[in-house]
């Protein structure tokens, strides 16, 4: 099995479609701590909404079950 197939074949996804999704999500968590860390050292730097911990935590929650019900219905697909 290829290597850069082999973890994606697992999770029901394409090789494009699984990196679009991880560079999504690397994307929003370094947006996130850069402004967390400019806020840390300027204080007046406001954290937007969409940025904060509980909007963060909510994106990577809906990420994580949309990567759970591709492979759910991988694992559908495959016992039909």
């Amino acid at each position: 099995m290829n290597i850069f197939t082999q973890h994606t074949q697992k999770q029901g996804v394409g090789y494009l479609e699984h990196m679009v999704f991880a560079v999504g999500i690397s994307a929003r968590l370094f947006s996130s701590v850069v402004v967390f860390f400019l806020h840390g050292i300027f204080p007046f730097i406001d954290i937007r909404k969409e940025l904060d911990i509980e909007a963060t935590t909510e994106f990577l929650n809906e990420q994580n079950e949309w990567i759970e019900g591709m492979k759910s219905s991988k694992q559908a697909t495959l016992s039909a």
